[in-house]
């Protein structure tokens, strides 16, 4: 069986096209067609479960050691995002560049990743990375545990190979969310989760439907350990999230990824009308 590694390393991307696997959470690896690996949200470790005593559900799609990325992005500073059990490995092992908030920085500084290595990210900013346009686009998430606050949380458009494609980091529905219609997002990336500041499934739901996003998927549904006690508030279903934009008269593509897959987006397919 093919690892996730070499899957990642052997894939000829067509011009036009983006490949995208999920490492679970809001963790995803994009590849264009010059070749280009960006990380986003890579959490790759379990440190968690020795701060917060919260298990990784399955087993490390890809060891951080094996990361050959040319940029990994944090959209902000919680462990499952910017994984101070991955982040120093990764540079250690590569040469890759690091970008996100400054409060996530100055942690990537603490741990001895190069100054250099590390650059900041912040709302209404645009940067521009080998082939990849990126546009940093608000996040409202707001923690309610004392410590853990992140204020300074993104979202990104990546615009690439013809492409718009949105991942929402961690975020609560916003009406600054909602504004981003007038972006033409062809692919929306979604938290589903409802808990810990994030959108339930129905929110997440009615903001791609909003968005009129050609391919919608849902993340950080698949994370942690299934606990004995039930949240109320969690929709960890992406079946809930599939039937509420239905009913809402959603038209897109939903694509409902296992943990190390890989999907295509196709610029020819998919710009162009919105659903």
């Amino acid at each position: 069986m093919t690892s996730l590694k070499e899957s990642i390393s052997e894939a000829q991307v067509p011009a036009g096209s983006v490949m995208a696997w999920w490492l679970g959470g809001t963790g995803f690896v994009f590849k264009t067609s010059a070749g280009t690996q960006i990380y986003i949200d890579p959490y790759l470790s379990n440190v968690v479960s020795k701060i917060f005593g919260v298990e990784r559900g399955f087993p490390t799609p890809i060891a951080a050691e094996d990361v050959r990325a040319d940029l990994v992005i944090s959209t902000h500073w919680h462990e499952d995002h910017l994984d101070p059990g991955s982040i120093p490995v990764i540079a250690q092992h590569s040469n890759t560049l690091f970008m996100c908030p400054p409060s996530a920085r100055s942690r990537a500084l603490s741990w001895g990743v190069a100054p250099d290595r590390v650059k900041n990210i912040q709302v209404g900013e645009t940067h521009q990375f080998n082939d990849v346009k990126m546009r940093i686009v608000p996040a409202r998430h707001l923690s309610t545990v004392v410590g853990w606050e992140t204020p300074d949380a993104v979202g990104i458009i990546f615009e690439v190979e013809g492409l718009r494609i949105y991942h929402s980091g961690d975020t609560e529905y916003d009406l600054r969310l909602r504004a981003l219609k007038h972006e033409n997002i062809d692919v929306a990336l979604v938290v589903i989760n409802g808990i810990g500041a994030n959108m339930d499934a129905h929110e997440a739901a009615l903001l791609v439907w909003q968005l009129g996003a050609k391919v919608v998927m849902p993340m950080h549904h698949v994370l942690w350990k299934k606990s004995a006690t039930v949240n109320p508030d969690e929709t960890l279903d992406p079946k809930t999230f599939e039937s509420t934009y239905r009913k809402l008269g959603g038209t897109g593509d939903i694509r409902l990824l296992e943990v190390g897959e890989g999907t295509s987006f196709v610029a020819s397919q998919l710009v162009g009308g919105h659903s």
